[in-house]
């Protein structure tokens, strides 16, 4: 009996448990938080449309029934490989026979650490109900400001990055400022509102086609959003935007541009790329220690054509399963099959129920491709309840226009 150690429960790290705990092995899962959060739609309680319950669940109760699973809350500060230990910030000490590491992505400013000051990235809970509060604020502060200028620097929103991320909150923005919030407010109007969606590149999406990109933009466009691409981001200070092509001031800025993994990563003195995560083998192990895994936005996991995976949920859940499958059946390295990443299509919503996606050879787009996302997604979410209920404020929001309620958690600040 090994006793193998998970860092991170997020997709990876979940996905391999379910699947390893049927082993005779002990397992101890590790996380900062109590909960597995579904990132794909933390975007929805950022912008009100889901609150936080209807996105997570409790990681102890998926694994009350395993007597050899521990869940541990706490954070992981420091890997020993020499001695197999994990080392948490309370200084407990932790051994290992095996460990897995799936501690996912956090921002990065690409070297500009100091821009977080003054912009908002989305990651975790705290950040989408950060983000959440700012914007809804945003729009007290502008009925109650008498100054045109300062007003409508409280309506400008600038979302940086044209990924996926920064695509969807663009456009839940633009829904709420120009359609969900009209007629609430006396001291503006809701097309006074400035939705600013800022990419450095060419094109937004661009890990879809130029077609599908292109129809990404329109849909954007049709619903409020100023897009601007072939933009640089130069700096970003209090309130305002410095871009190559001038400057925006505005109260309201959201970092959705660039990720890098975990800094645990570098605790386990392996290659790394320049986005910080570890080159694996083709068994998810890494190169100096077959009993190190890392998988997920943590690991830069060589495909056939020698690019690395992209750091999406579904390929943390295929390598988890891979992992775990390998742990079941005791194969020792020299006899496992390498990871093969069964790629099933890639989706991105837009806003006003539109979205683009690439499900097997098809390329699809609009209310149908919407359908598809709202499906898929429903299928992952962990939970009954759950999918009940983001299934039905998504019905009343198609029908009704009626969101998730618009609430602001935190202080007057």
């Amino acid at each position: 009996m090994e006793h193998i150690v998970i860092i991170g429960g997020g997709f990876g790290g979940l996905s391999f448990l379910k699947k390893a705990r049927k082993s005779n092995n002990k397992f101890t899962l590790i996380d900062k938080k109590n909960h597995h959060l579904f990132q794909p739609l933390l975007y929805q309680v950022a912008t009100a449309v889901l609150s936080p319950a209807d996105i997570t669940v409790p990681i102890r109760n998926l694994f009350k029934d395993d007597k050899n699973v521990t869940i541990k809350l706490g954070e992981v500060v420091d890997i020993r490989k020499d001695s197999k230990k994990v080392i948490l910030q309370n200084g407990e000490e932790i051994d290992y026979d095996k460990l897995l590491i799936s501690t996912g992505a956090t921002y990065s400013y690409f070297g500009n650490d100091e821009w977080g000051e003054y912009s908002n990235g989305l990651k975790n809970i705290n950040d989408a109900l950060d983000i959440r509060d700012k914007i809804l604020k945003a729009f007290e502060k502008a009925e109650n400001e008498i100054d045109k200028v300062v007003r409508q620097r409280y309506l400008n929103f600038v979302v940086i990055g044209g990924g996926p991320t920064g695509v969807e909150l663009a456009g839940s923005i633009a829904e709420i400022a120009f359609k969900n919030i009209n007629k609430e407010f006396r001291n503006f109007n809701s097309n006074d509102s400035k939705v600013y969606l800022i990419e450095a590149g060419s094109r937004i999406l661009p890990a879809f086609s130029p077609k599908l990109s292109f129809k990404a933009r329109v849909y954007l466009e049709k619903l409020g959003v100023t897009v601007r691409t072939g933009e640089k981001v130069e700096n970003i200070e209090e309130m305002i935007v410095f871009t190559d092509k001038g400057k925006i001031i505005t109260d309201n800025i959201i970092w959705a541009a660039g990720n890098k993994a975990s800094s645990l990563i570098e605790k386990i003195d392996t290659d790394t790329d320049s986005e910080g995560r570890a080159f694996v083998n083709q068994d998810c192990s890494i190169k100096d220690d077959d009993n190190i895994f890392v998988i997920g936005d943590a690991a830069n996991f060589k495909n056939s054509k020698g690019d690395p995976l992209p750091g999406i949920a579904p390929v943390a859940i295929q390598q988890g399963r891979y992992v775990g499958s390998n742990i079941i059946k005791d194969v020792p390295q020299n006899k496992r099959k390498p990871f093969k990443y069964m790629d099933k299509g890639i989706m991105a919503t837009i806003g006003g129920f539109k979205a683009i996606g690439v499900v097997g050879k098809y390329e699809i787009s609009g209310f149908i491709a919407w359908l598809f996302w709202s499906l898929i997604h429903l299928v992952y979410l962990i939970g009954y309840k759950s999918k009940f209920v983001v299934a039905i404020e998504w019905i009343f929001a198609f029908f009704f226009n009626k969101r998730g309620t618009r609430l602001i958690y935190r202080d007057n600040s």
